[in-house]
C-alpha cells in the first residue's frame, strides 16, 4: 500500500498572476462541469488527497486530518485506502480477490471478488470510514457540481508544486450558488484547477455549521483545506496498488465483526481467545485452553457495575437453556474484594464458576472497552462474539450459531403490533 504524505509535493503558496476581469458565471460553472465529467468518465485513475479541517465554537475546538487514496483500473481492479482519526483501513482488489485491511487492528480478510463488491448502503464501522470515503472521492466531485446553478471565476493564481509554479483557474462558489439553498449552512469555497491538465489541485472552504447537543445547536465555524497530491486520469496506474501484501504481524481472519454490534469499539471477534488464566479462591489456576473442545461464554463484571448486575438474570436464563448442550459459563469479577462477588453469586443462586481478577492481569489482555463485557469463544478457541453485555437477543443469536444443537436458542421473532383501522358502525 502507498501512504500519501504532503512532503514537498504541494506548497500551499498562492501567487496572484493577474487581475483579469472575471468571466461570466456560466463559463465558470461550465469549466467545473467539464472537469467533474472528466473525472467521472476516466476508465482508470489514481487520486490522492489530504484534507485538514478546523471546527471552532464558543466552547469547543477540534482539528482533524484525513488522507485518502483511490485508484481503479479495468478488470475490477481497485484500491481504496483511508487514514482518519477514527482508524485506518484499505480495500484492495486485483479483479479476482478482494482484501479488506484494518491497519490499527492488524487484521485483514480475503474473499473472492464479485461485481457486488461495489459500495453498498448500510452501517459502516469507524475503521472502514476512511476506505469508504476514498470510494466516493471521485463521484463526490460530480455530485457537488450537480448541486450548483452558478459559479464565478476570480483572478488566476499560481500554486508551487514540487518547486514549479503551476497556473490555475480559480473558481469561487458560495452556498447561494446552489440550486437548493440550505438556510442552515453558509459556506464560501475556492477551487484551484490546473489550467493545462484540467484537474483539481486544491479546495478551501469556510462555513457556518453546528453541533447538535442536548439543548439544541451549538454554532461552529468550519474551515478546511483539501489538497490533491496526485491525480492521474486515464494514465498508467501502478499495478502494485492492486496487490495486498500483509505486513509482518498482521493476521488473516474469516470475517470482521458486524459494525452495527461493535459500534466502532475494539473487538476480538475472529481472533483466537487471549491466554486468560482464571485464578480460583484456593489458588489453583485454570487456563482458558483447558476448555478447548467446548464453547465458553465469559462474563466480565463487578458488583459495583449496575449494568453488569442487571444483565445477570439474562445470563442465568441463557445458561439454564444451554448448559445441557455443552455451553460453559464463566464470570470474572473486577471487585477489589473477592468476597463481595462470592457473596453476591451465592445470594442470587448463580451456580456457575466465578473467578476474581484482583490484579487486573486478565483485563490487560482484553480490548479497553470496560464492563459489562461478554465474550463467546467457540470450541476451537476462536472468539465468535465480543461485546458489552445487556443485549440478550444478540447474544442468543450468536450462541445459536455455535452448532446445530444450539440452534433452538435463537431469539424468537418479535410480534409486530397490528395497525387495524377501526371499522365504522
Amino acid at each position: 500500500m502507498r501512504y500519501a504524505l504532503p512532503s514537498t509535493f504541494l506548497l500551499l503558496i498562492a501567487t496572484t498572476v493577474s487581475s483579469q476581469t472575471p468571466a461570466s458565471h456560466s463559463e465558470a460553472l461550465d469549466l467545473l462541469t467539464r472537469v467533474a465529467q472528466r473525472y467521472a468518465d476516466a476508465k482508470s485513475y489514481d487520486i490522492e488527497s489530504i484534507h485538514e479541517e478546523n471546527q471552532v465554537g464558543e466552547l469547543t475546538r477540534s482539528w482533524f486530518k484525513t488522507i485518502l487514496i483511490a485508484a481503479e483500473a479495468p478488470g475490477g481492479r481497485s484500491h481504496f485506502e483511508g487514514h482518519t482519526g477514527q482508524g485506518s483501513s484499505a480495500q484492495i482488489s486485483d479483479g479476482k480477490t478482494i482484501w479488506t485491511y484494518h491497519n490499527d487492528e492488524h487484521r485483514y480478510t480475503v474473499k473472492p471478488f464479485t461485481p457486488s463488491d461495489a459500495p453498498k448502503a448500510g452501517f459502516i464501522g469507524l475503521p472502514d470510514m476512511g476506505a469508504n470515503s476514498a470510494k466516493y472521492m471521485r463521484s463526490e466531485m460530480q455530485s457537488t457540481v450537480k448541486r450548483l446553478k452558478s459559479a464565478e471565476f476570480i483572478a488566476d493564481e499560481k500554486l508551487a508544486i514540487d518547486g514549479h509554479p503551476v497556473r490555475c483557474r480559480v473558481i469561487h462558489v458560495r452556498n447561494t450558488d446552489e440550486k437548493r439553498v440550505d438556510p442552515n449552512y453558509k459556506y464560501d469555497k475556492k477551487i484551484w484547477i490546473d489550467a493545462d491538465r484540467n484537474v483539481i489541485l486544491k479546495i478551501t472552504e469556510k462555513g457556518d455549521s453546528f453541533l447538535m447537543i442536548a439543548s439544541g445547536r451549538l454554532p461552529l465555524l468550519r474551515e478546511s483545506t483539501t489538497t490533491y497530491t496526485r491525480t492521474v486520469l486515464d494514465g498508467p496506474v501502478d499495478d502494485a496498488l492492486f496487490q495486498f501484501k500483509a505486513p509482518e504481524g498482521v493476521r488473516e481472519i474469516a470475517e470482521f465483526p458486524d459494525p452495527s454490534e461493535t459500534l466502532g469499539q475494539p473487538s476480538l471477534a475472529g481472533d483466537p481467545v487471549p491466554s486468560l488464566k482464571f485464578k480460583a479462591a484456593d489458588g489453583t489456576v485454570k487456563p482458558v485452553e483447558s476448555f478447548r473442545g467446548k464453547p465458553v461464554l465469559i462474563d466480565f463484571w463487578a458488583t459495583w457495575c449496575a449494568p453488569c448486575v442487571a444483565a445477570m438474570p439474562q445470563l442465568a436464563a441463557l445458561y439454564k437453556d444451554a448448559k445441557s448442550k455443552g455451553l460453559v459459563l464463566i464470570s470474572v469479577d473486577q471487585d477489589e474484594d473477592a468476597a463481595k462477588a462470592t457473596e453476591f453469586m451465592k445470594k442470587h443462586g448463580y451456580d456457575w464458576e466465578n473467578f476474581h481478577d484482583g490484579d487486573g492481569a486478565m483485563a490487560k489482555l482484553l480490548p479497553p472497552t470496560g464492563i459489562p463485557h461478554v465474550m463467546l469463544v467457540d470450541e476451537n478457541g476462536i472468539v465468535s462474539y465480543d461485546d458489552g453485555g445487556g443485549d440478550e437477543n444478540r447474544l442468543r443469536a450468536h450462541v445459536a450459531k455455535l452448532g446445530p444443537r444450539f440452534a433452538d436458542l435463537a431469539p424468537k421473532p418479535q410480534m409486530q403490533p397490528c395497525n387495524v383501522a377501526p371499522q365504522s358502525r
